[in-house]
């Protein structure tokens, strides 16, 4: 509703147009974020299969049965930081495609 079309309103209309274009926005608001609670990235590196959420919450981690025997510790760290990261591009990535921005 424009500002010009506000001003031949009464208190009572103009007070229920403003709670109408607020509750207009937050649906639309809960709707994102219904959206983005749907959004996965998964990541599959042969050895280890990793996805996690929009919020970052790792869902699943998969590691093939060789992995722990076939990796020392510090092989193993790099190759679950390698996910990890794997899984962070792939949110950089489709933010940049929606937003236009960096994650803040």
């Amino acid at each position: 509703m424009s500002g010009s079309g506000r001003a031949n309103l009464s208190d009572k209309d103009l007070v229920d147009a403003v709670l109408r274009e607020l509750s207009e926005a937050a649906d639309k608001w809960e709707a994102l974020v219904a959206q983005a609670e749907t959004t996965t990235y998964s990541v599959d590196l042969g050895d280890i299969q990793a996805v996690a959420n929009a919020d970052g919450r790792l869902l699943k981690l998969a590691l093939h049965p060789g992995v722990m025997t076939g990796y020392a510790h510090v092989e193993l760290a790099d190759r679950l930081n390698l996910a990890i990261a794997a899984l962070r591009e792939e949110a950089e990535a489709q933010n940049q495609a929606n937003y236009g921005g960096p994650l803040q």
